[in-house]
């Protein structure tokens, strides 16, 4: 395959992902919904057994550099204050197991529907219903709020700017919500753009470092 044109490289902008980061923190949200999408996502790939929480996939979602003694980084928050932007508690230690692993959600009344009897991870059929109830509380998450912080590392092939309707798409793609299962991303997701001005614009073209790594 040829390379591509340099002009049709793009990433999304630094300050839209750190705005998409204040949003999600404004919601009550569970940090397990990270692990729920990933398992959900291994679910639809036939690939549940495999999953883990210290595999290169998951990590690689949530490596923020910044912070070596807590590598890892979920701005979702449950409990005490969320209108104070990033909080030092979305900062997450290298024991991904201790939060997420199949034995400790199983622990949890509100988390154990995330495995079976057997203590392995499960996706039961209702899993919308119940990640909708127990780690969005009943509110959808802005779509593209998190599409820009899971993508933030991505970058997307197109000859003209994308848009916000391309990172949503993208979203979409990357975990599995196939067009069969509109009902369960609306449930889970709100699509309507998040208000701030910093998004009138979410990409820039890609910077010439990832470039020259891209295409040489």
């Amino acid at each position: 395959m040829a390379n591509p044109d340099p002009s049709a490289l793009w990433v999304i902008r630094v300050p839209a992902v750190r705005t998409s980061i204040e949003v999600l923190s404004r919601q009550k949200i569970h940090s397990t919904f990270m692990m729920y999408l990933y398992l959900r996502m291994k679910a639809k790939e036939g690939k549940l057994a495999e999953a883990s929480p210290s595999s290169d996939e998951l990590r690689s979602l949530i490596e923020m550099p910044g912070n070596p003694d807590s590598p890892y980084y979920v701005p979702m928050l449950d409990r005490g204050a969320r209108d104070s932007g990033p909080l030092p508690g979305f900062w997450r230690k290298r024991n991904l197991a201790g939060i997420w692993g199949a034995a400790t959600l199983r622990r949890a009344a509100s988390l154990s529907w995330l495995t079976d009897a057997s203590v392995q991870y499960a996706m039961p059929d209702n899993n919308v219903d119940l990640a909708f109830k127990n780690l969005l509380y009943g509110t959808p998450v802005s779509a593209a709020a998190i599409a820009a912080f899971l993508l933030r590392d991505q970058v997307f092939l197109k000859d003209t700017e994308p848009t916000v309707v391309d990172l949503v798409d993208t979203f979409r793609g990357r975990f599995s919500f196939t067009p069969g299962d509109e009902a369960d991303f609306v449930k889970l997701f709100d699509s309507a753009e998040p208000e701030h001005s910093i998004f009138e614009q979410w990409f820039e073209p890609a910077p010439a470092e990832v470039v020259e790594v891209l295409i040489g």
